[in-house]
């Protein structure tokens, strides 16, 4: 059984987000909506906590990313802004910081919320819409792309707290924009397979906070390989909670809320057809005001913005009755 503590969690991130606003309106649905519950184990959860770190030193854990670093998998962690790209290497067994350092922007936000890991690539978007990709160089990253926006830039770079749907179909804001537009808070790119690009298919999703969407990334060759879609988009959750979401290895995708959406975690089956994906509701679990979401097998791993260093950690182990 996973502990709650909410009140003390819930005075966390009333500080982390500045505002104890009711929540938004629920906007007419975007893409689908075919939601269903996980029943729950006897003891109530269908997940269990794990022993892990309890926090690592990076300030405001926003994304977190898989990469083999030294030969092994790790979590890269990332910061958002205000931190000028901090990160930090977690162990995924014990939750040890293996080391930190800054990622180099270029220019831009450094408001850096979604992160993902492909083809040995460490993949980065903004709140705004952009992505900055990097590769392992000594014991750091150089940037090798970006940074470059997710499609034409059709938004206003100003976004209040970011917690409600823009007016119009626009997806991207100038690189300068925090919290603005579709607010981003999260990237997921769909492991590797065969064939090569096939710029039909979703190969990832970027999750939308404003409007509780995950839409459609697709592939191209040039210039840069990312695209979104409004038109192609699942609905996660309402407006204000959605703050990440995450590939396992075997193309299993996950998403997960913020504590206003009572850091739902969430299984999305069937995600290369948008339009009939289904979202089975698998476990309230995260730990303090939870943003960032990872997944490898069974494992499920929570990291927590509040503002600061350092972030909150947790790791859970979800049963096959939740796959």
């Amino acid at each position: 059984m996973v502990p709650r503590r909410v009140a003390i969690v819930a005075a966390i991130a009333l500080v982390a987000c500045g505002k104890s606003d009711p929540a938004p309106p629920k906007p007419a649905p975007i893409g689908n909506t075919n939601h269903a519950r996980v029943p729950a184990a006897s003891d109530g959860s269908p997940c269990e906590q794990l022993p892990f770190a309890e926090s690592t030193p990076v300030p405001e854990a926003s994304g977190a990313a898989w990469l083999t670093i030294d030969g092994k998998p790790a979590l890269v962690v990332i910061s958002d802004s205000g931190n000028d790209g901090a990160y930090a290497i977690v162990d995924p067994d014990t939750g040890a910081t293996l080391e930190q350092g800054k990622l180099p922007l270029k220019e831009g936000s450094d408001d850096l919320e979604g992160a993902a890991g492909r083809d040995d690539k460490l993949y980065a978007l903004s709140s705004a819409g952009w992505i900055r990709v990097w590769k392992r160089k000594d014991k750091g990253f150089e940037l090798v792309d970006g940074p470059y926006p997710l499609g034409p830039i059709d938004l206003p770079k100003h976004g209040g707290m970011g917690d409600k749907p823009p007016k119009g179909d626009g997806m991207v804001c100038p690189i300068e924009g925090t919290n603005c537009g579709r607010n981003y808070e999260g990237l997921c790119l769909r492991p590797r397979g065969a064939g090569g690009i096939n710029p039909l298919l979703c190969t990832g999703f970027a999750a939308s906070k404003a409007d509780g969407h995950l839409y459609c990334l697709t592939e191209a060759s040039e210039p840069h390989d990312l695209v979104v879609h409004r038109d192609r988009a699942i609905q996660i959750a309402r407006p204000g909670v959605v703050a990440d979401c995450a590939f396992g290895e075997d193309g299993s995708l996950w998403a997960g809320n913020n504590l206003f959406g009572m850091s739902e975690v969430y299984r999305v089956d069937n995600s290369v057809d948008p339009e009939h994906a289904k979202v089975i509701e698998i476990a309230p679990i995260g730990v303090g005001f939870a943003e960032t979401l990872a997944a490898r097998g069974d494992i499920i791993y929570r990291m927590s913005d509040t503002g600061g260093s350092p972030s909150l950690m947790a790791k859970f182990r979800c049963s096959a009755k939740a796959r």
